[in-house]
This record gives C-alpha cells, sequence and structure tokens, in this order.
C-alpha cells in the first residue's frame, strides 16, 4: 500500500488530537456524575430532614394552640429549606443539560470520526487504485522498451548483414 508521507502522519496526529479531546470530555463526564453524585446525597439527606420535620410537624399541630409562636418559626425554617431544595433542583436540572450537552457533542464527535475514518478508507482503496494502475503502466512501458531495443537490434543486425553483402 503507497501512502503519502505527510499523509500518514497527519493523519495520526489528528487521530491523536482527537483521542486528546475525547479524552478530555470522558473526564468531564466523570467529573460531571461525581458531582451529579454527591448533589444526589445532599438531595438524600435534604429529604430526609425534610420528612423529619413534617414528623415534627405533625407533633406540634396537636399541640398548636399552646405553641404557635414556635410553630411560625418551624413554617419559616421549612421555607428555607425549601428554597434551599428548589435551588438544589434547580442546579440538578443545569447539570443534566448540561450532561447531555456533553453527550450530544460525544455522540458527534463520534460520528465524524466515523466520517474521517471512511474517509481515509476511501483515499487508501483510491491510492491503492492508482498504484496498480502505475505498476501496470510501468509495466506496459518496460516491455515496450524491450521490445523496441529487441526489434532495434534485430534491424541493426540485418542493416550490417545488408553492407556486409554490399560492400563486400
Amino acid at each position: 500500500m503507497v501512502v503519502c508521507k505527510g499523509g500518514e502522519k497527519m493523519s495520526e496526529q489528528l487521530l491523536e488530537k482527537i483521542l486528546l479531546v475525547v479524552t478530555d470530555i470522558q473526564k468531564e463526564l466523570q467529573d460531571i456524575r461525581e458531582e451529579q453524585q454527591a448533589i444526589r446525597e445532599e438531595q438524600k439527606t435534604f429529604r430526609e430532614e425534610i420528612n423529619l420535620l413534617r414528623e415534627e410537624m405533625n407533633a406540634f399541630r396537636k399541640e398548636q394552640q399552646l405553641i404557635r409562636e414556635e410553630q411560625q418559626a418551624l413554617k419559616n425554617g421549612q421555607k428555607e429549606l425549601y428554597d434551599l431544595m428548589n435551588a438544589l433542583l434547580h442546579r440538578q436540572d443545569e447539570t443534566d443539560a448540561k450532561l447531555e450537552a456533553l453527550t450530544m457533542d460525544v455522540h458527534h464527535m463520534r460520528g465524524e470520526m466515523t466520517a474521517m475514518k471512511q474517509e481515509i478508507h476511501a483515499l487508501n482503496e483510491k491510492i491503492d487504485s492508482h498504484y496498480k494502475q502505475f505498476n501496470e503502466r510501468l509495466n506496459n512501458l518496460q516491455l515496450d522498451v524491450d521490445f523496441t531495443v529487441h526489434k532495434t537490434t534485430m534491424t541493426e543486425r540485418e542493416l550490417f548483414k545488408m553492407r556486409n553483402r554490399l560492400f563486400s
């Protein structure tokens, strides 16, 4: 197989660059997944805390008439937790969107890499075809040269014989 001197090195460099980009994206995806897992664990903790607060609220409702001021403070605390939970859920939505965008980028890059591989394969086939044609033409030229040399030698021999006959 014939390969252009610079083409193979350029293809290898391009593939190495693509591999580095894909590796970086995979690292970023892993970091995002780890951050997402940490957020989910925090969410679980907050949900457990919210469930505990709800149980406490039910107990306080029974004593509502005696401790109204205390109950208002718990409601304010619950609102803060709710706001925090909404902020966490919003952050989770943002993280999911970023992860989805990165996933789409990876799929897009995989498609581009596949297209590049197909183009390289097609170019290699084209080069092989041209190489075979070139060799075939070269062989034909060699045969033509050999034939011409043989014919020339034969003609010179005949001319030499004719000269000898004429001038002898």
